[in-house]
């Protein structure tokens, strides 16, 4: 008869006698003569299962004796079974696994075992999730609702691999500011040799984003502050935000002028946001905000689709070029903004669209050439035109989560993996290469003309209408997609 097979057990000082007639069974006690007395797994079980069984000490001469009275099938898979569920268990008890759904987890660990259907049977995923979620509990700390939850788990020692840089020696977590009763808590995540960085750019960019947001978590957004060098982009700040209030921006602004009193921007770039605009504004006083030339691009031309004009636009070659040098208008400076203005009205009258066209007028007039937003609309001159780094940040952030709202470790796993990225990119720049691909010919181009436009306009060549129409043509691609021309 075959021997019995001895496998160790979950708990410490137990095994798993598998015996030759395809049942398992535990320890029992010494019977006298030396042998050993085995019984039933399911005997503590809600089975109850009596069965018994012996064998010697070497594992031979195997003795039934008690019959089982359950339903249990045997199954030659057992032993392979339960090694497959002590993988499962021991995988979510790792760190690395926490940002993994469960199932995710258990299909990963069948895979690497390349366990037999048959065998993983015996522990399918429904059974396991209990004690998956029981073991993944003992090494993580509960889900935290609010920010001051997840910043007291920050600040315990027990877990700061959450916020230590992938080579041991940073945190990224500079710490909570804002008080929650006034909707103003912030958390910010910046390592030191990114703050260290930072403390030499003087152009950056600000957007924030939703989708990225920690499911469960009460957040307004993801804010990033962001730099670009050599057209690379580089983020640098990640604060998870209570609201959107102006206060909320200040405090985090404010603790960041703070741990880095070297930072001292001169342009930034950011959403067309009242409280983001003033509080940068505020914080750093000879700071330029600029808006995104294809933002105010996208909202001129979807107001003038939305109040019906896409068919005059498609028809009429001079309606089309109206609309779209109203879209150029933020390549001119903030102070020839009404100038430009009154010279397309002039264009309207003369070619007899006035009628059509005065709503989009009284648009811009009331939205764009208010004193608050005028300097922010105008990107004259500005170092970068548009905040496309900031949608392809907001990507990239969206990507290393694997989901909309991931849950918050999976989140902060992911603020680490994007910090090693960002430090080695900086690291490639400073040795003189690049680390992402060159800019396309056709963005090249693109700039050259518009800064030869503007070096004419300023020279007195060209005329404000005359730079309009030109340039128009040069933001022809974003137009025509909104426009669906």
């Amino acid at each position: 008869m075959s021997r019995v097979l001895v496998e160790t057990g979950l708990r410490k000082k137990t095994n798993y006698f598998h015996c030759p007639d395809g049942y398992s069974y535990h320890f029992n006690r010494f019977m006298r003569g030396g042998r050993v007395s085995l019984r039933c797994i399911y005997y503590n079980t809600s089975k109850r299962c009596m069965a018994r069984a012996s064998c010697d000490r070497e594992g031979s001469s195997f003795r039934p004796g008690v019959e089982h009275r359950h339903r249990c099938f045997k199954s030659n898979y057992f032993v392979l079974a339960r090694r497959f569920r002590t993988a499962v268990i021991n995988e979510c008890k790792c760190r690395e696994s926490a940002s993994l759904s469960l199932k995710s987890i258990y299909h990963r660990v069948r895979r690497r075992m390349n366990v037999p259907p048959e065998a993983a049977a015996l522990w399918r995923f429904v059974t396991l999730r209990p004690s998956m979620q029981r073991a993944r509990s003992s090494t993580l700390p509960p889900i935290p609702h609010t920010l001051s939850e997840l910043a007291t788990v920050l600040e315990d020692e027990r877990y700061a691999f959450f916020t230590r840089t992938l080579d041991g020696t940073d945190s990224i977590f500079l710490g909570k500011f804002g008080q929650t009763r006034v909707r103003s808590r912030v958390l910010i995540f910046i390592s030191r040799r990114l703050m260290d960085y930072m403390s030499r750019t003087k152009d950056v960019m600000s957007d924030g984003t939703f989708s990225s947001v920690p499911a469960a978590l009460d957040c307004a957004q993801v804010w990033t502050i962001l730099a670009l060098r050599r057209h690379h982009t580089l983020p640098l700040v990640r604060v998870l935000m209570q609201s959107k209030l102006e206060a909320c921006y200040s405090v985090a602004l404010s603790a960041l002028k703070a741990a880095v009193p070297a930072f001292k921007p001169r342009t930034v770039m950011c959403d067309f946001e009242p409280a983001q605009h003033n509080a940068w504004e505020s914080t750093y006083p000879d700071i330029k905000v600029s808006g995104c030339l294809f933002h105010s691009s996208k909202a001129i031309a979807g107001h003038a689709k939305s109040i019906g004009l896409a068919v005059p636009i498609r028809d009429n070659e001079e309606v089309d070029s109206l609309v779209r040098s109203m879209c150029a208008l933020a390549l001119l400076p903030s102070k020839k903004l009404v100038k430009g203005i009154e010279a397309l009205a002039d264009r309207c009258l003369a070619q007899g669209h006035w009628w059509l066209l005065k709503p989009m007028f009284e648009y811009i007039r009331d939205t764009w050439c208010i004193p608050s937003r005028r300097k922010m609309f105008s990107v004259y001159k500005c170092p970068h035109r548009t905040s496309n780094a900031c949608e392809s940040c907001n990507s990239t952030l969206r990507s290393a989560v694997r989901q909309k709202h991931p849950n918050v470790w999976s989140f902060l796993f992911a603020l680490l993996d994007l910090e090693d990225i960002v430090y080695l990119d900086i690291c490639t720049l400073n040795a003189g290469l690049n680390p992402s691909r060159k800019r396309k010919a056709s963005a090249l181009a693109n700039d050259d003309v518009i800064a030869g436009l503007t070096e004419d306009l300023e020279e007195g060549h060209v005329t404000i209408d005359e730079f309009l129409r030109r340039a128009s043509r040069r933001i022809q691609n974003v137009y025509d997609q909104i426009m669906n021309l």
